[in-house]
């Protein structure tokens, strides 16, 4: 088959050399057309092939997703990021290589994509639509780890302190007509359940339900929001809610669109976050050796 092989080089803590991996891709039966990540036009690329493998983070993931002209053509993910919560939420868990070799063994998983619409325009996003503590502790984060665990533990580690002495911020949340006033700490919208360095936000949340899961923090949830935040255990003890529009009203602040915060005017502004009503179609090997050794 004829793959576009979307590969990020900097993917994780010890990238990948990319001729190993197209070594390992080609023996595997795949013709490789290349495009690096951030440099190359995934859409143009992306003529007479077959299907598209991204390689690299979840920020690897999303372009191709959100990019892809045709979303009847499918995507294989070669999970190599710090997190990797796109692959996971899909049940790709193996190592790299057990992912490669069970790729012509593989079925086919639609998962939503969202699409948040404001002064900028139209984009579109795979993890969360967020404003508030996530957004301020990214600032913080140690950005020379050795290994996945030491990135996950040191946003992880950020996400806390933030939120220990997070300001709240002015905003409010209508999800489907549904009015919720603020000031609040986090505000979450996601497409999946985990989300930045793991944090598992909407552990219900489900990859083909076509509907958001809200997380709402307020003053009020914050001591046990930072308790929860040492273990991560069971859903996090705040306002979640479910819904297919969402609308954001606030001044003065910008939102992160997955990992990427997006300037915004410093006057009052309104965003709409919703899902696309075509998913993208998702290759998941279904005979994978290997474990998964970091599933927390």
């Amino acid at each position: 088959m004829k793959a576009l092989l979307v590969h990020s080089p900097n993917a994780g803590t010890k990238p990948e050399p990319i001729r190993s991996l197209i070594s390992q891709l080609e023996e595997t039966g795949f013709a490789i057309r290349y495009c690096k990540h951030g440099r190359d036009d995934i859409r143009s690329r992306m003529n007479d092939m077959d299907m598209a493998i991204a390689a690299g983070g979840d920020g690897t993931v999303a372009s191709v997703a959100t990019q892809i002209p045709d979303r009847s053509v499918p995507i294989a993910i070669l999970p190599m990021g710090g997190s990797n919560n796109v692959a996971r939420a899909l049940g790709i868990r193996q190592s790299l290589e057990a992912v490669i070799g069970g790729l012509d063994n593989a079925r086919e998983k639609r998962l939503t994509v969202g699409s948040i619409t404001g002064p900028f325009g139209r984009r579109g996003f795979l993890e969360a639509v967020g404003l508030g503590a996530l957004n301020q502790s990214i600032e913080l984060v140690d950005e020379s780890p050795d290994t996945p665990e030491e990135k996950r533990e040191n946003g992880r580690s950020a996400f806390r302190e933030t939120l220990r002495t997070a300001k709240p911020i002015a905003c409010t949340v209508e999800i489907d007509g549904r009015r919720f006033d603020g000031p609040w700490l986090l505000v979450e919208i996601l497409n999946i359940g985990a989300i930045g360095p793991r944090l598992p936000f909407a552990p219900r949340a489900d990859t083909q339900d076509k509907q958001l899961d809200i997380l709402l923090v307020s003053e009020a949830d914050r001591d046990a929001m930072v308790g929860w935040a040492e273990h991560f255990s069971g859903p996090p003890p705040a306002r979640l809610e479910t819904g297919c529009v969402v609308r954001l009203q606030a001044s003065g602040l910008c939102p992160r669109i997955d990992d990427r915060p997006i300037d915004m005017p410093d006057d009052a502004w309104t965003v709409e976050v919703a899902l696309d009503d075509e998913p993208v179609t998702i290759l998941v090997p279904v005979s994978m050796t290997g474990h998964d050794d970091d599933a927390c």
